[in-house]
């Protein structure tokens, strides 16, 4: 035995009730699903969607203007102050920072370890 889902209502509150806004909706809901349920449904995510596209823009529109803020002179001054790149000076200048920092130092191994020496 299952119940169902309906509400009890005596005779005259289903009159009432059918008569109402709410009930005329939805006896019209139970005839046309998708009409009264689906399609307005369906409209509003489209319509939000357009609607809330031109906040979007404005957003990326703002990092656009970012972006695009600098001029000539201060790209000008860009290119100027950019330090000249050679690949073997740069190779060699990496080289030479690692032995300053540190020396090699073996670790002490602990009593019966092998000194793992092939």
């Amino acid at each position: 035995m299952s119940f169902s889902g309906r509400k009890f209502r005596s005779r005259r509150a289903q009159l009432a009730f059918d008569a109402s806004l709410a009930g005329k909706y939805q006896s019209r809901l139970r005839r046309n699903p998708f009409l009264y349920f689906g399609l307005p449904f369906c409209s509003i995510m489209v319509l939000g969607s357009y609607w809330l596209s031109s906040f979007t823009a404005v957003r990326y529109e703002q990092k656009d203007r970012k972006i695009q803020e600098i001029s000539e002179d201060d790209l000008m001054k860009m290119k100027t102050n950019k330090r000249q790149f050679d690949l073997k000076e740069e190779y060699y200048r990496l080289q030479g920072l690692g032995e300053q920092d540190w020396e090699p130092v073996r670790v002490p191994r602990m009593k019966g370890e092998s000194e793992n020496v092939w």
